[in-house]
């Protein structure tokens, strides 16, 4: 019987992992979980009492390789602290890869109940540096990842699982294979534009540059985190988790009033408000800062480029702040934006019978008296309906112009876009809020699933 083979696409965002699953005679499915790992003593491990919990795999995933213990998500947040997050998120994401996608590799075994022995298919993606390290070979980590999977323990049971694929691809580039698909039959669009993926993450920001076809990339360690860290060190002692996802549910409406940040209050009565002024202070200066150092980084390496893709979860904050900056640079939004709906255009207007002429002969020819006042209400309503034939070709004529405007039609793609993949994996479990914040998470990685499926 041939080796079951199940194809895995991998995001290793700083703040969540984005993956994409395909399994032989089943649809394509996405998972998401936190992206926290941290080494287990023993003793944590030999203490734990979940086996008489009906916990999901990716609530308690626990990984042992060689001689060690990793949690990995949701479990690995119960035992790790800010501190551990923000020396990981300084750190390559290939030192803590591996447990991570031992850890994926499990729960996907046990959600979707697979034999024993399968094979896997891994498509990665990593900063541009690292993409660079593994692809030249400078480095073992598909060596290390083969070897990993071939003898380790998820939650107690041991697995052997045969890596038959492995290939690593820059973030970034699942936002440029997507304008790519765009394009149709223009198969030279990468080699006759310079193109760029500006990406806005968590851990970093980083660039991925198409010059007439040669590819180069860019990353800093601008991230969102270090805003959360800014704040948390003028605070009261806020959650760094907490502080994340209200800051990201508030997303432009930063201030004492909104229910998200007064949920984050750590005192009461009169002393809350002034919390609250304070850490709304702490917030936007933190952003404001940030933004100044990645836009003043960013501009140097795009200012002359023929479209900016705009990418990652963090770009949703600086939605205002990226069209100051980039006014003059065609922008294509690869995250669920908050634009205006895009003008529908009317339709086109029926021009009223006959002509004035023939209108004014009648009232001249009509008989003084009921005929001739017939005549005359005839041409001052055919004089109305005149006027209003031409202020809504005018009105047509100006919507078709908008059409061929460059960035009406990379609104109308971009929008595209993010329904199509709300649609096919984010179409009823979530809420419309969350659904789209999902949608712009993994936009990247359903590019490189998108371009894979269709070679």
């Amino acid at each position: 019987m041939e080796e079951l083979t199940v194809k895995i696409w991998v995001d290793l965002g700083g703040s969540t992992l984005k993956i994409l699953l395909d399994i032989p005679q089943k649809s394509t499915k996405p998972i998401i979980m936190s992206s926290r790992v941290i080494k287990l003593d023993d003793w944590l491990v030999s203490n734990r009492t979940v086996d008489i919990l009906n916990i999901p795999p990716e609530a308690d995933a626990i990984v042992r390789f060689g001689r060690c213990y990793y949690a990995v998500g949701k479990l690995a947040e119960q035992y790790a602290s800010d501190v551990t997050n923000s020396i990981e998120l300084k750190e390559p994401k290939q030192n803590t890869a591996i447990p991570k996608l031992l850890a994926i590799v499990g729960i996907i075994k046990q959600k979707y109940q697979l034999p024993t022995k399968f094979a896997v298919k891994l498509t990665l993606l990593l900063p541009f540096p690292e993409y660079q390290f593994v692809k030249d070979g400078g480095n073992n980590f598909s060596v290390d990842l083969k070897k990993a999977l071939s003898n380790w323990e998820f939650r107690g049971e041991e697995y052997s699982v045969t890596l038959v694929n492995f290939t690593c691809k820059p973030e970034g580039s699942g936002l440029i294979m997507l304008r790519y698909q765009q394009q149709h039959n223009q198969q030279d669009w990468l080699i006759n534009h310079k193109i760029a993926a500006l990406m806005l993450g968590h851990r970093n920001t980083s660039i991925l540059l198409y010059d007439r076809g040669i590819p180069s990339g860019y990353t800093n360690n601008l991230g969102f985190y270090q805003i959360i860290q800014t704040v948390i060190d003028s605070s009261l002692g806020q959650n760094a988790a907490a502080l994340t996802q209200a800051i990201y549910k508030a997303n432009d409406d930063i201030s004492p009033n909104n229910p998200h940040i007064q949920a984050l209050a750590l005192t009461e009565g009169k002393s809350k408000r002034a919390e609250l002024i304070r850490l709304v202070k702490a917030i936007a200066s933190a952003q404001k800062n940030r933004w100044q150092q990645i836009s003043s980084w960013a501009k140097l390496l795009v200012n002359d480029v023929d479209e900016l893709i705009i990418g990652g979860g963090t770009a949703l904050l600086y939605q205002k702040a990226i069209r100051e900056t980039f006014h003059s640079t065609s922008l294509f939004w690869a995250v669920a934006t908050e634009n205006k709906p895009i003008p529908q255009i009317p339709p086109q207007p029926i021009e009223p019978s006959g002509n004035r002429e023939e209108w004014e002969h009648k009232l001249l020819t009509a008989k003084p008296g009921q005929d001739a006042l017939k005549a005359k209400q005839a041409l001052e309503q055919y004089e109305q309906q005149q006027a209003d034939y031409l202020e809504q070709l005018t009105e047509v004529e100006a919507a078709l112009a908008r059409e061929k405007l460059p960035q009406m039609q990379l609104q109308r793609q971009s929008q595209a876009m993010i329904e199509e993949i709300a649609q096919i994996f984010f179409s009823q479990e979530l809420k419309s809020d969350e659904k789209y914040f999902r949608v712009t998470q993994f936009v990247d990685i359903y590019g490189v699933w998108s371009a894979s499926e269709k070679d």
